[in-house]
């Protein structure tokens, strides 16, 4: 389970919002900052965040973890557009980006490991040892009794 630190009602307006920013202003949303979508996955051992970042340099990219709150920010620099040139169209997103999420279960952040790749950025987040699940032995008492 993944504990949000906003609700899902205002990350659906805030892609609303988005969405609809270019008709809003003539198609410039340079320089303004966005959500970015993320997938989250669990297993027994760690948790798993993916977001596609397309087009992004490595370098523009930052990773933290800061006592179980996982944050993601970095840039994305607009193309620009030779002299005789307007913007008809422009849907894809540019400027700041930012997201944060804090895990139900404690991380070792020691060992958290990012891979970037093909424009997709993998985190993987070791669950800390006391909150992995294992497996108890049970051992047979001999009856006092017998």
């Amino acid at each position: 389970m993944m504990i949000r630190s906003r609700s899902p009602y205002f990350r659906l307006v805030d892609d609303l919002l988005n969405d609809a920013r270019p008709w809003f202003s003539n198609g410039d949303v340079e320089g303004r900052d966005y959500s970015l979508a993320l997938d989250v996955e669990e297993n027994p051992g760690a948790y798993i965040v993916r977001a596609n970042l397309p087009g992004i340099k490595q370098d523009d990219i930052s990773v933290n973890i800061h006592e179980d709150v996982l944050t993601i920010a970095g840039e994305s620099a607009a193309e620009n557009l030779g002299e005789d040139s307007k913007v008809l169209i422009r849907e894809r997103r540019f400027g700041k980006f930012s997201r944060s999420l804090r895990f139900p279960t404690i991380v070792n952040g020691n060992e958290v490991e990012a891979k970037f790749e093909h424009g997709v950025l993998s985190i993987t987040l070791p669950k800390a040892d006391h909150v992995k699940p294992r497996q108890i032995p049970v051992n047979i008492a001999s009856a006092a009794n017998d």
